[in-house]
Formats: C-alpha cells, sequence, structure tokens
C-alpha cells in the first residue's frame, strides 16, 4: 500500500515538473517544437494563419452577440 502511494506521489511530481517546464509566451508547432520564425513564408504560416483565423471567428461571433444580431456597419458607423 505504502509503495503504491510512493509511486503516485512520484508520478504526480514529474508531471507537475513538465508542466512547469513549458514556457508559456512561445509559438509551438503541433509536435510540440518551438516555432522559431513567426512571421513570414516558411513552414509554420499555415499554423499562424489558423490561430489568427480562430481568434477572427472569435471576435466576429462576439461581435455578433454584443450587436444582436444587426450588422456591424449600421450599428457602429451608421452605414446602411
Amino acid at each position: 500500500m505504502e509503495n503504491e502511494n510512493l509511486h503516485e506521489e512520484n508520478l504526480f511530481k514529474e508531471s507537475n515538473a513538465k508542466f512547469n517546464q513549458k514556457k508559456t509566451g512561445k509559438w509551438i508547432n503541433n509536435r510540440g517544437d518551438e516555432v522559431k520564425n513567426v512571421f513570414g513564408f516558411n513552414n509554420s504560416a499555415e499554423l499562424v494563419n489558423g490561430r489568427a483565423a480562430m481568434v477572427g471567428f472569435l471576435m466576429l461571433i462576439l461581435t455578433e452577440l454584443v450587436f444582436q444580431g444587426r450588422p456591424v456597419t449600421s450599428s457602429i458607423f451608421g452605414i446602411n
């Protein structure tokens, strides 16, 4: 019983150590590697475009909710 508890504790400590090793504020590709060149024509361009599109769609949904489905051009700018 005691041996099992020690094993579980060690697993918990190892998973926490791995979690704490991850650095925030960096671009990570789908394999878990850090992306050095984020912008421009490179291998990670599709990854960056996809993440930008996700943010854009989220903003569109939030705008729809805030303006209750009215077109943004008429809601904000008064253009019909």
